[in-house]
């Protein structure tokens, strides 16, 4: 059976953890997001240079890790609770739903509280206006986005369970 205090505790800790890795990111320098800006803007502002390609592989290392890792984990210690035996359809429940939390994570806190509501300084790109970032401050995007997360959830979430119950 799925635990749902599982679920959530698990979720909320991956959020919390690529929540900080994204906005960190962000921080330090947008531009390693700059596939995730809409159209009108990247044409705006020079691809990344060698240097930011770098540091995208290199922030992608942590961030899939986790993104792998923390619903792996999160599977197996419920398989443990549960006496080291787990059906399959409960080990993917489990995986997708706490790829899910994240998903629903960074659909309302970072996409829509943060960079929507917020739009912090840090976000606009140098020779952009805040008026080119429109379609990143439509909600419907978001809405979109998180819908295509669902699907990719459940498509990870296969593996992840497959891997967790062996």
């Amino acid at each position: 059976m799925v635990s749902i205090s599982r679920v959530l505790t698990d979720g909320v800790l991956l959020s919390l953890a690529l929540g900080v890795i994204i906005i960190a990111s962000l921080m330090y320098n947008p531009r390693i997001w700059l596939q995730d800006y809409p159209e009108n803007v990247r044409k705006r502002v020079p691809p990344l240079n060698d240097a930011e390609k770098r540091a995208q592989r290199i922030l992608m290392i942590p961030f899939l890790l986790l993104f792998l890792v923390g619903p792996y984990l999160s599977t197996t210690a419920l398989r443990a609770e549960q006496g080291g035996v787990l059906p399959f359809t409960v080990a993917y429940l489990n995986a997708f739903l706490v790829l899910n939390i994240f998903n629903l994570f960074d659909a309302v806190v970072i996409d829509l509280l943060i960079l929507t509501l917020m739009k912090p300084r840090f976000m606009i790109l140098p020779g952009t206006t805040l008026a080119d970032y429109g379609e990143m401050y439509d909600w419907g995007t978001h809405l979109r986005n998180y819908l295509k997360g669902i699907v990719f959830s459940a498509v990870l979430a296969l593996p992840v369970a497959l891997v967790a119950i062996l």
